[in-house]
């Protein structure tokens, strides 16, 4: 496999001239920071993160006072105290400010801020798992393109061996020494790796749309302009880590199991504010302003008015509205409390499976590797038996195809370990990294 892939190569042999605009070359590392850069998802879970922002501002804002201005004309048309009925007209002016300030509510407002807050974290954890799941989605699609490209090179490599060997028949055959058999025979043999070509240059054009998509590149024929670099074979190498460390990595970093937390904490802060409604509410007020009747011309010593003082109010009986908030919070929280521990259950079942199936793959790739080399020394021998004359046709077709067999599986097994390490890597939340 080449460590540079370029995958306009093959594209302008059967679809025409490549692209004349400016290439679009990416590394994984370069592709996933620009997928975190460019995908809607992403910036409405950024915009999340600033409506919770603005939350825990208002939940704030509860431990200030509040001060208004009032201004007011009341008119009067009294009928009752008079003795014929006639309308007694009066006219009241008035002006002022006036202010509250919740002094003590149970600590309700400090359970509400505490929430606040705690939305405040869950949507970050929120936003940084949807770039969890997208920077996998990223890489899958990322070494998508790369395996239709190799199907592409392994097709091209098989169009071209064949081809060979049918020149070399029909060269035979003007001499009087092949039959018309073996000539139709590498033709059609040709004719079926540029088949397998197309097909895979198929997949390859939908593997290059569904990564622009991810990019939010919004390019006609992208895959005429797309380079992208394949990972070095070290990649492939990376020692899988025990069980336990990636569990305990991923309890302590993966986003989603973070916000499960703050969702548990989140309810139990809940518990607390309903049960905030058993206390007292103490206020502080304070009034300042002018009334006057028949004139808005105050006179700041006969219109003026000041009042200031505490007031409280404990409710005694609602109705069991308090109690019935309170059994729902404790739900909710028991709600949380279960979802946290099935998640952390998933968590661990799922690093173990991604750690063996790892671990599979490399074992798997170590195999092709073999099997791959020993495919292309027989090819290779039984070719210079072939031109020799010791080896039959059939032979050579078995070969070629074994070969080609065996690119393929090996070039699956790659891109699996490849796609192996990055579900490791989603799964324990290191892909953030």
């Amino acid at each position: 496999m080449k460590n540079r892939i370029f995958l306009t190569l093959f594209a302008s042999l059967l679809a025409g001239a490549p692209c004349a605009a400016e290439a679009l070359k990416f590394t994984l590392p370069e592709a996933k920071k620009l997928a975190l850069e460019q995908n809607p998802p992403i910036a409405k879970a950024q915009a999340n993160i600033e409506a919770a922002m603005a939350g825990i501002d208002r939940a704030r804002s509860s431990y200030l006072p509040t001060v208004d201005l009032n201004a007011g004309i009341t008119r009067l048309r009294d009928a009752a105290t008079r003795p014929n009925r006639d309308f007694d007209n009066t006219t009241q002016y008035s002006l002022g400010l006036s202010a509250q300030w919740l002094v003590f509510d149970g600590f309700a407002r400090r359970f509400r801020y505490l929430s606040a807050t705690l939305g405040g974290d869950m949507a970050i954890a929120s936003c940084d798992d949807a770039k969890r799941l997208l920077l996998e989605q990223v890489a899958y699609a990322y070494y998508n393109v790369l395996q239709a490209q190799n199907s592409m090179e392994i097709a091209q490599k098989d169009a071209e061996f064949n081809r060979q060997l049918q020149d070399d028949a029909q060269k035979k055959k003007e001499m009087g020494t092949a039959k018309l058999s073996e000539v139709l025979n590498f033709e059609y043999k040709v004719r079926t790796a540029e088949a397998n070509f197309i097909n895979s240059q198929r997949s390859w054009r939908v593997a290059c749309v569904t990564l622009g998509q991810l990019l939010n590149i919004q390019q006609d024929t992208i895959w005429d302009c797309l380079e992208l670099e394949a990972p070095g074979e070290e990649t492939a190498k990376m020692e899988v880590p025990k069980v336990s460390e990636a569990l305990d990595y991923a309890l302590e970093n993966r986003p989603d199991l973070r916000a499960a937390r703050q969702e548990v904490e989140n309810a139990e802060l809940s518990v607390k504010e309903s049960q905030a409604a058993w206390y007292p509410t103490v206020s502080a007020f304070f009034n300042y302003g002018f009334e006057r009747t028949h004139s808005a011309h105050f006179n700041t010593h006969y219109d003026r008015n000041a009042t200031y003082g505490l007031k409280a109010s404990w409710n005694l009986f609602d109705g069991l509205n308090t109690q019935a908030n309170i059994a729902q919070a404790k739900a909710n929280l028991l709600v949380a409390q279960k979802n946290l521990e099935n998640l952390q259950e998933q968590l661990e079942a799922e690093i173990r499976q991604n750690c063996l199936a790892l671990q599979s793959a490399q074992e798997v790739l170590d195999k092709e590797n073999s099997l791959l080399e020993i495919a292309t020394k027989i090819r290779d021998l039984v070719y210079e038996e072939y031109i020799g004359g010791t080896a039959a046709i059939t032979r050579v077709n078995e070969v070629q195809t074994d070969l080609t067999n065996t690119s393929l599986a090996r070039s699956n097994a790659w891109i699996a370990v490849l796609n192996a390490i990055e579900t490791l890597s989603a799964s324990t939340g290191s892909i953030l990294k």
